[in-house]
């Protein structure tokens, strides 16, 4: 099993958005997902009202593109369930 610095459970778009900033920072980091990456997104026809898309934008399209974005900065994205959590400090 490989070391990660985060894990984040859940690849919706908070998800998606704090594994790219990790990433960009550095930080070796795994994003389980165990639906559709880009969560309830995937469900919505039409975003009007999201920063940079004046003229709007599919939630489809928004998804696939948080996805590409956040795996181009590092973030490891994987298919999974996590069914518990063990924190390990290594101080």
């Amino acid at each position: 099993m490989a070391d990660f610095d985060a894990v984040i459970v859940g690849g919706g778009p908070a998800g998606l958005t704090a594994g790219l900033h990790l990433g960009r920072a550095g930080h070796r980091t795994l994003l389980l997902e165990r639906g559709t990456f880009g969560g309830n997104l995937e469900n919505v026809d039409w975003i009007e009202d999201y920063p940079g898309f004046p003229q709007g934008i599919s939630g489809a399209k928004l998804a696939s593109d948080m996805v590409e974005q956040a795996g181009a900065s590092g973030l490891e994205l994987r298919e999974g369930e996590a069914t518990a959590i063990e924190i390990l400090w290594n101080c």
